[in-house]
């Protein structure tokens, strides 16, 4: 055991230095860095904007408007001046928006013609405060026109409910999942669905290609500098070299990958922050049973883990036909292409609606299971979920056991050369 501790310790030092874990923590000052702006943006588009706006008459619309775009988030200075001087007075001014209110507006309204009120966004920039600042106005007249309309319906139909005119034919939507039903879409719980475990994916490709290049550059790396030969000649049990690369790619794999959700988890919630949005979400969420339990978090966990054991023992097959860590690196290139075909199928495709050929080759990669569980885990699937995690620990022991014979014997040293004979 302290022989194994011992080649694991080596293999993380070697793959954990400081020119290796460079770039990620540059990565996630970035995404921090990112994720404080548009935190910043969002504070920026929340706080009170000063608008200009050109008013000829006292009345009790006019007030109503300036009411609810002040409660909207809009500072307004009222004037009386013409549209012209108001437009370069708002760009010299700093105002962020001018609204131009037509004559006789009440008097154009009581007679129930439609009027036509300007707003001009004075554009310094693009960003997201800017489109923000936008939908808040066009959100603010819509209520105004829905409450106006009504007010009018109301004193001349006074005996019918104005919203019976304005829509007399409405939709409620609702989805049946699992027997229990509650208000919504299906791309609404697709959206539930996918912000609980869109990390999930991630985590797994991250994992399995750094471990893989890491796993596969060290064997390559030995291969060339000539160590490789020193470490089998050594009284060690060869399935523990084995073990102990795959092991310490593993850890290394992961505290990379941990900076890497780290940023990005920080980064992802900015734009969810104070979203009352996110609550209502997370009420239906509740109402269908879509949230994760423990138990099925732990599920999650064992198949990522096999799927990554049978990742790393993969890798270590393919960096035997390597002669450098270069080489190393490319040969690997099969393995991230079987990880990415069931990233993309489980996104865009519905596994049961698959032709049959299509579902038995996404069914025959290892690395689609741990993609597959979590909506499964939704749905009741249990029978795949088992069959997964069997084929994988089947799929992981055979891969480890192929490893550890190549490792016992001299074909680790001769795959490269006699596979270019083969060539010649």
């Amino acid at each position: 055991m302290r022989i194994l501790g011992t080649i694991i310790f080596k293999e993380i030092r070697e793959l954990l230095t400081v020119r290796m874990l460079l770039p990620f923590l540059a990565i996630i000052v970035i995404f921090i860095f990112i994720g404080r702006a548009i935190r910043g943006e969002r504070k920026r588009a929340a706080a009170p904007q000063p608008a200009l706006t050109v008013v000829n008459e006292a009345s009790a619309i006019v007030d109503t408007i300036i009411s609810r775009l002040e409660k909207s988030g809009l500072l307004i200075t009222r004037t009386s001046e013409p549209k012209e001087q108001a437009l370069i007075r708002a760009q010299k001014q700093g105002f962020s928006t001018l609204l131009v209110l037509p004559e006789s507006l009440n008097e154009r309204l009581s007679r129930l013609e439609s009027v036509n009120i300007e707003v001009y966004s004075i554009v310094r920039g693009f960003s997201f405060t800017q489109s923000a600042r936008g939908v808040k106005i066009k959100s603010v007249f819509r209520e105004i026109n829905n409450d106006f309309s009504s007010q009018k319906l109301r004193e001349l139909l006074s005996e019918h409910n104005p919203e019976n005119i304005q829509q007399p034919i409405r939709t409620r939507e609702f989805v049946l999942l699992k027997g229990k039903i509650a208000p919504g879409t299906p791309g609404l719980i697709q959206g539930l669905v996918i912000s609980q475990t869109f990390l999930i994916p991630i985590i797994l490709l991250m994992v399995i290609i750094y471990a893989s290049q890491m796993i596969a550059a060290s064997i390559g790396q030995e291969k060339e500098n000539k160590t490789l030969e020193t470490l089998l000649t050594a009284p060690i049990n060869r399935a523990q070299i084995v073990l102990g690369k795959m092991l310490g790619a593993a850890v290394a794999a992961l505290v990379i990958s941990a900076i890497f959700m780290g940023g990005m988890a920080y980064y992802g919630t900015a734009f969810s922050e104070g979203s009352t949005q996110l609550t209502l979400d997370t009420s239906i969420a509740d109402q269908l049973g879509l949230s994760l339990t423990p138990e099925g978090l732990i599920l999650i966990g064992i198949t990522i883990f096999l799927a990554i054991l049978a990742a790393l023992a993969v890798a270590t097959l393919l960096a035997v036909f390597s002669e450098d860590a270069k080489s190393a690196q490319t040969n690997i290139t099969p393995l991230m292409m079987l990880c990415l075909i069931p990233y993309f199928f489980t996104i865009l495709f519905d596994i049961n609606a698959l032709s049959l050929p299509l579902k038995i080759l996404l069914l025959a990669i290892p690395f689609s299971y741990p993609f597959l569980v979590p909506q499964s885990l939704i749905f009741g699937n249990y029978p795949l979920i088992l069959f997964g995690l069997l084929y994988l620990t089947i799929f992981a022991l055979i891969t480890i056991f192929i490893a550890g014979k190549l490792f016992t014997s001299d074909r680790l040293l001769t795959a490269r050369l006699r596979l270019r004979r083969r060539r010649s």
